[in-house]
Parts: structure tokens; sequence; C-alpha cells
């Protein structure tokens, strides 16, 4: 379920959902993962204006753990506040530790009424942010932000040449083999997927959030994974760190 597609193989020339809906059900797109060769059709939700591309035929999916294929990183743009979005300021937010009371209580605020109309927040949550920068290119800005300054995945790798610092997130896969040491609460990423370039270094002050975010990678190996970090050159070569200090900062893609 995608926001934009292509409309040639060699993904020269994007289309937005929003444009084509006046194309033909049965005209062929694909698919922004350039590995993956799933053919798209436009579709439309319950009915409605609100359009996506969604790969209808059986004899071309897409591939496993293609990022484009779940429903659950559908990106509604209508439902948030593009102008009140500050990537650092989201960024940093996610590094803070809460209790879950509190959690509960802002959520509980999210979509409260002002004068009768819906009150839109700014995307806040990993994933939320994550869904905003699948649901576009590279090159397209977000309330003045590049998309490829707010992620590193494959799409947007070849921008970085020398490595990832600063606020981002990252897509990344498991390190195979052994990816994590208990005595220094480290676990090891490789990012971008597609070439596993970089090492992300994973490291946690904080046990109890070591353990759980180790056992949610090794329960899930092949899914893909972001991580929301401030990163910076580790001791070895290609190696990244941040600090981890909530478990909002690391979700896995299913």
């Amino acid at each position: 379920m995608s926001a934009y597609a292509y409309r040639d193989r060699n993904r020269t020339e994007v289309i937005y959902a929003s444009e084509a809906m006046t194309e033909n059900i049965d005209t062929l797109f694909f698919c922004p993962n350039k590995d993956c060769n799933a053919h798209l059709h436009i579709c439309a939700v319950d009915g409605s204006r609100k359009a996506y591309f969604r790969a209808t035929h059986k004899q071309f999916p897409h591939i496993d753990n293609c990022p484009f294929a779940s429903s659950a990183n559908h990106f509604d743009s209508d439902k948030f506040n593009e102008e009140a979005f500050s990537f650092d300021d989201a960024i940093n937010n996610l590094f803070l530790v809460k209790k879950e009371s509190e959690r509960n209580r802002n959520q509980r605020n999210i979509g409260e009424h002002n004068n009768g109309e819906p009150n839109k927040q700014p995307i806040k949550t990993l994933r939320q942010i994550y869904s905003m920068c699948k649901s576009r290119p590279v090159t397209d800005m977000y309330a003045g932000k590049k998309i490829r300054d707010m992620i590193l995945d494959d799409r947007s790798a070849y921008y970085y040449t020398k490595g990832c610092f600063e606020n981002k997130i990252v897509e990344a896969r498991r390190q195979v083999g052994h990816f994590f040491e208990d005595e220094s609460k480290r676990v090891f990423l490789k990012a971008p997927t597609e070439s596993g370039k970089y090492t992300f270094v994973l490291q946690f002050d904080e046990e109890k959030i070591y353990g759980k975010i180790k056992t949610e990678i090794k329960k899930n190996r092949d899914k893909l994974f972001i991580v929301a970090g401030k990163w910076e050159s580790a001791e070895k070569y290609n190696h990244f760190i941040s600090n981890i200090y909530s478990d909002r900062q690391v979700k896995v893609i299913r």
C-alpha cells in the first residue's frame, strides 16, 4: 500500500496516488522499492477519493518484507498538521522516558476538539514519522525538510556517502550472526538494508529496555527495524552509535 509509485520499470517517472485517480484501474505501475517487482494498481479507500497503490495481482506480489506492502504503513496526511511538525523536536521527544500513565494521558489529549472542530496534531510517533517518509519520494519535502534528510533507507542511501550523523531514522536489518553484547548492552544493526554498508550500534543504559529490544529483534530476525537516533561515529570504520533511552525509539516493521 503506497501513496506513490512509478510509471516505468526504471523508476524515473513518479506518480502520486492523488494524481492517478483518473487512470484506468488496469493501468500498471511499479513499486517504489527498486528491488521489488510488484505490479501496482490504483485503488480507493471504501469507495472514497482517498487513493493509494496496491499490488492486486497474485502473480506479481511484493517481495517479502517490502516496506510498501503493509497497510499499517499507510500515511493519511489529512489527519495531521504539517506546519506544526518539527523533525528534530519529534525525534528528541522520542528520547524522553515517559511513564505509561503519561503516555495514556497524551493519547487522550490527541484529537481533542476546539470550538467543535477537530484539533489536528503534528505527527509524533516513530511509526507516524516513518510512514510519512515512506509515502513520499526522498527528494520531496515535508514541513520544509527533505525526506532524505530525515531517513536513511535504500532510496536515500545515495545521499549518505560519508555516513549518518545527527538526528535520523534508520531503516535496518539485524546484523548476521551475533548481533548483541550483553556486557556493554549493545545491539548491532545493518543499513541500508540492500548493501549493509554501515553498522549501527544501539547503546543502552537501562537493562530492562535493552532486554526488551534485544528479545524483539531476536524474535523478528527476518524483519526490518526502524531506529530513531542521534548518530555519531563509533570506534570502528563505518560504525555509527546512538544512545537508546526509550523503547519508543525502536520499532519492528511487520
